[in-house]
C-alpha cells in the first residue's frame, strides 16, 4: 500500500487512488447536486464494466496503467483465467469491437510527450486550509515545468462520442469547468506554486475519424474566478459541516432534490426555436 502524506504527489495504482478517503472533484461535484448524490456515489461506487473503455484508452495513450487486451470466450480455460486476472488493477479487458475502437484511437491519438514533457497519472494529496477536509486528485499528465509563456497547463485527456469540435457544450453539462479549478487549487496546495495556470483537456473523438483537439480554460477566465472557485469553495464549507459531524452517509441519503412542485419555463431561445419565429419572439 502506497503511503500518502499530506500535501503530496505520488504514482499510486488506481485501486490506491480510489479507495483513499479523500474528496475528489468528482464526489465533490455530486455533493453540488444534493448531499444524497454524493451519498449513492460513496456508496454505490462504479464497477470495473463501466469505466473499462476510458480506463483502457487512459493507459494505452497516456503510458501508464493495466495492460489491455480482446476479451477471450468466458467458457474457455484462457478465457476463465483472464476474467480472473482482470479481477486486480493489472488488466482491463474489452470487447472485440471495443478493442478494434481503442486500437484505432491509438493510432490517431496525440503523443502526449510531443505536446509538453511530462509525467503520466500522478496524484495529488492536499489538506484545505478553509476546511481542514483532505483532497486528492490524479492529474492525467502532469508536465515537468511551465511553458516558454510562464503557465503551468495542467492537463486531462477525455475521449468524447459526439463532435469533438461542440466540447464547451460537454463542458458545461458535466461541470468541466470544476474539474479545472479544483486541479489548479490542488496543484497549488501540493507544490506552493505561485505563477499563472490553466487547465487543458485533449478531447478525442471515440468515433471515426478519430480526430482530436486541445480545449483550455484559464485560471482568469470567468468561468474559472467567477464561478468554478466559488462554486468549489461553498461546496466545500457545506460537505465540511457533515464531515465535522461525523453525519453517516446512509443519513445523508435522506437529504436529496427538492419535493416542492417546479413551474416549467422554456429559454427565450427555446420558444423561439418552437414557434419558428427566432428572431421576433420576445419574451
Amino acid at each position: 500500500m502506497t503511503e500518502v502524506k499530506f500535501p503530496s504527489m505520488v504514482d499510486m495504482p488506481d485501486k490506491e487512488y480510489f479507495a483513499h478517503p479523500a474528496i475528489d472533484q468528482t464526489g465533490l461535484k455530486k455533493f453540488m447536486e444534493s448531499p444524497r448524490a454524493y451519498a449513492w456515489h460513496k456508496l454505490n461506487p462504479l464497477d470495473n464494466s463501466t469505466l473499462a473503455f476510458g480506463k483502457a484508452a487512459h493507459s494505452l495513450i497516456l503510458g501508464s496503467g493495466p495492460k489491455v487486451e480482446r476479451k477471450l470466450d468466458g467458457r474457455t480455460k484462457a478465457g476463465k483465467a483472464q476474467a480472473e486476472r482482470a479481477k486486480s488493477d493489472d488488466l482491463v479487458i474489452l470487447s472485440g469491437s471495443d478493442y478494434e475502437k481503442l486500437q484505432n484511437m491509438v493510432d490517431y491519438a496525440p503523443d502526449m510527450n510531443s505536446l509538453v514533457e511530462g509525467k503520466p497519472e500522478i496524484a495529488l494529496f492536499a489538506i484545505d486550509p478553509t476546511t481542514g477536509l483532505q483532497l486528492k486528485g490524479k492529474a492525467d499528465w502532469l508536465p515537468d515545468h511551465p511553458d516558454m509563456d510562464g503557465v503551468m497547463w495542467l492537463y486531462d485527456y477525455k475521449t468524447t462520442g459526439h463532435d469533438v469540435q461542440d466540447f464547451t457544450g460537454s463542458a458545461y453539462k458535466f461541470g468541466y469547468h470544476i474539474q479545472a479549478a479544483f486541479y489548479m487549487m490542488l496543484y497549488r496546495l501540493v507544490t506552493g506554486y505561485q505563477g499563472a495556470m490553466g487547465f487543458r483537456f485533449v478531447v478525442q473523438e471515440k468515433q471515426e475519424p478519430y480526430d482530436w483537439m486541445i480545449w483550455e480554460l484559464s485560471e482568469n477566465d470567468p468561468e474559472i474566478s467567477l464561478v468554478a472557485v466559488k462554486q468549489i469553495r461553498e461546496a466545500l464549507d457545506r460537505l465540511s459541516f457533515y464531515w465535522n459531524n461525523h453525519i453517516p452517509l446512509e443519513d445523508m441519503l435522506n437529504q436529496g432534490l427538492s419535493k416542492t412542485p417546479m413551474p416549467i419555463r422554456f429559454t427565450d431561445w427555446q420558444m423561439n426555436h418552437l414557434i419558428g419565429d427566432d428572431d421576433q419572439w420576445e419574451m
